[in-house]
């Protein structure tokens, strides 16, 4: 059976997003001079509100640009209340916030985007609202001629390791502790965070451009990456394939930025079970019959089919 077009329920989702954001936003600014989460709150009912309805009313080829803006838009708002709220929301910010034995922003948006919400939506931050993607899918470096063996799939547990020590070094070295409803650290974290958002940005661009790949860095080296794809593999969110539909022409493998090989999904008819999966919809809007879309259901993943590099 082929999948509803979603359009309708997005742009209910969209309208409800903005409608509930916006004047939150406007009133944790002004009346309770709540900056950080205000102008938050504002780019979060933007992004999944006036954009995230484009992306729901563009033709099928206009749609990863639409949804490249939605990308930027939820990317921007991260990097804003780590700014401004001067709280690290990143893993090692978490970590610093779990050794340090507090609670604080880290905590919750952590929770929610790599540990407890992905068994629900999967990866859905990684496609649609992830900072470092946000510049990462503007490079001028074609697609991924596939995944690399190896090595290469233990790295992200060495960026994980380094999140882990990050933590330890803030709370235990340099004695960060944290304060306030955001969980901001002492003042001088402010220069730590835009020191990590620099870092991060020198790693991705570096690899990507190394391995000539946009997305080489959420598959070898992002930390969350080594918790997400546990966490995903239980989403009941996820790209389902409808057999009958399917002509095996292969244009879903072949745009898959991720390297999943989702024609062999599409083959026997199955949803696509993997914890790599980042549900940026570029497999539907190659599929020149319809077969793909997003569907609600319970299943497990198992092993990833990838195209593989020679």
């Amino acid at each position: 059976m082929k999948s509803p077009k979603p359009s309708g329920a997005l742009l209910v989702f969209a309208g409800v997003i903005t409608c509930l954001a916006w004047p939150l936003g406007a009133l944790l600014w002004f009346r309770l001079g709540e900056k950080a989460f205000g102008i938050s709150l504002f780019g979060l009912g933007l992004s999944l509100g006036p954009c995230l309805a484009a992306y729901a009313i563009v033709p099928r080829a206009r749609k990863q640009r639409a949804r490249r803006v939605v990308l930027f838009t939820g990317g921007l708002t991260i990097m804003a209340f780590s700014l401004l709220g001067a709280a690290n929301l990143d893993m090692e910010g978490f970590f610093t916030l779990v050794l340090a034995g507090t609670m604080g922003a880290a905590i919750g948006h952590n929770l929610v985007t790599v540990i407890v919400g992905p068994t629900i939506f999967g990866r859905l931050l990684c496609g649609w609202g992830c900072w470092r993607a946000m510049v990462l899918e503007l490079l001028p470096i074609g697609r991924s001629t596939g995944r690399r063996r190896g090595g290469w799939t233990l790295l992200a547990f060495g960026g994980l390791a380094a999140t882990v020590g990050v933590g330890a070094l803030s709370v235990f070295v340099l004695g960060h502790r944290a304060g306030g409803t955001s969980g901001a650290l002492h003042p001088a974290s402010l220069g730590s965070i835009a020191i990590g958002f620099g870092v991060y940005y020198a790693a991705s661009i570096g690899l990507a451009f190394t391995l000539k790949d946009q997305r080489a860095f959420c598959k070898y080296l992002c930390p969350n990456s080594a918790i997400l794809r546990v966490t995903s593999r239980f989403s009941l969110l996820k790209m389902s394939a409808d057999r009958e539909l399917c002509n095996a022409c292969g244009a879903c493998s072949q745009v898959c930025p991720m390297d999943i090989d989702v024609a062999q999904f599409a083959a026997l008819g199955r949803r696509v079970a993997s914890g790599d999966c980042i549900l940026c919809q570029h497999c539907a809007h190659a599929c020149p019959t319809g077969a793909l879309g997003l569907t609600v259901g319970l299943d497990m993943a198992g092993e990833t089919p990838f195209i593989r590099r020679n």
